[in-house]
């Protein structure tokens, strides 16, 4: 090569705009992702996208000074911002679709590349569990079974953030996480590596990845869901006169707050979020918290606390639970009973009294009729019939 085409060519390489750097995206399905993409202002762009193992690209979104225009299959998906931040021609896909996965390419009407993204979409395993409950996300890969305890590199990320890892025997944990987040060194040698939560909170949600070994593989499944759900609702039947015990389910913050019925306002019971537990005026003297049990008691319970019981969290406003409470009677005592039973008695004796009377004063009046009756008979005159002589009788 001459000294002067070896100029020609070093011109060339240099007047060339470098091509960008790949950007590696990941995202659940339904999930909502931009990709990322920024250039000289008020000029036309396009973005163009190639499915893993298919050869051709496609149209996913043309931008144009004043307008924008999806491609086919992803009308209602997409959404740009160049309209109104000029030269920002990120680009942002929702819901991602599994089909989404493959290489986008955001490049200008000459085919100059400015932005190359590599976009892995993942069918995220669910996990559901009861708030405060502990929860065991899984995650499993191919481990060297020569391995020791100290050679173990776990890594979970949940939104791109580090939520735990143990690297060489060491743990490091996102704050609202320690001392609640563990993974099993002794299984994780066998490529069990499943996250386990404690004390699970509403805030834990979210989709959590499990990455091993350096450099960092993905374990499986892809992605974990979890969602932290309330408690069922539970209906409690007490004495007056008795115990309540109100499940609080957590040791963290909540808040306790009693309702008479459908319609009524809601009291504060107990608040225990920051700081010293705080009791509402209808528990103060009755109620004690015990934080170990996760329990509210209530005492010398009364037929004016039935009702709706409900446990709060004060940080979301999320039910955690509830109890629906109906209050019985007190038994009655052996005096009482007694009281009760002589009473009755009383009473039968009197409507018997009553009874019999009526029955005299029936049989008397009957009698009395009867000798009435009598003495209007005697009393009537006796009629004497006088006989009418016949015409032989006044004849001489």
């Amino acid at each position: 090569m001459t000294i002067t085409s070896f100029g020609v060519l070093l011109g060339l390489l240099l007047a060339s705009p470098a091509s960008p750097s790949r950007v590696d995206l990941s995202g659940n399905v339904g999930d909502s992702l931009t990709l990322p993409c920024h250039g000289d202002p008020s000029r036309d762009v396009e973005w163009r996208f190639q499915q893993y193992e298919y050869p051709d690209w496609l149209l996913v979104a043309e931008l144009h000074t004043g307008s924008f225009s999806p491609g086919s299959g992803f009308q209602g998906r997409v959404e740009s911002f160049h309209l109104t931040d000029p030269g920002n021609y990120s680009l942002t896909l929702s819901p991602l679709e599994y089909s989404d996965l493959g290489f986008y390419e955001c490049r200008y009407k000459d085919e100059t590349i400015i932005s190359d993204v590599k976009l892995n979409v993942f069918v995220p395993s669910l996990v559901s569990v009861e708030m405060g409950m502990s929860v065991s996300l899984p995650c499993f890969g191919i481990t060297n079974n020569r391995a020791h305890a100290g050679d173990l590199d776990i890594l979970w990320k949940r939104g791109g953030e580090n939520v735990f890892q143990l690297h060489k025997n060491t743990i490091t944990y996102r704050p609202e996480f320690e001392n609640r987040a563990s993974v099993s060194p002794e299984q994780a040698l066998y490529g069990h590596m499943s996250l386990t939560i404690r004390q699970t909170r509403f805030s834990d949600e979210g989709d959590y990845q499990c990455f091993y070994n350096s450099p960092k593989e993905r374990g499986k499944p892809d992605s974990v869901r979890l969602i932290v759900t309330g408690h069922p609702p539970q209906t409690l039947t007490v004495k007056a006169g008795g115990l309540l015990s109100i499940p609080l389910y957590t040791a963290d913050p909540v808040r306790v707050t009693f309702s008479a019925g459908l319609g009524s306002d809601e009291v504060l019971m107990l608040d225990a979020n920051k700081g010293p537990a705080r009791y509402g005026e209808r528990c103060a003297q009755r109620c004690e918290l015990l934080a170990q049990n996760y329990t509210l008691l209530l005492r010398s319970v009364t037929l004016e606390d039935a009702g709706v019981y409900k446990v709060t969290d004060p940080e979301t406003n999320r039910t955690i639970g509830s109890v629906s409470v109906h209050v019985s009677a007190p038994p009655l005592s052996a005096g009482a009973v007694a009281g009760i039973v002589l009473g009755v008695l009383g009473v039968l004796g009197v409507l018997l009294v009553l009874q019999a009377g009526s029955a005299l004063a029936v049989r008397k009046y009957l009698q009395k009729l009867k000798r009435a009756s009598l003495q209007f008979i005697t009393k009537q005159p006796v009629l004497k019939i006088r006989k009418t002589p016949t015409a032989e009788q006044h004849v001489v």
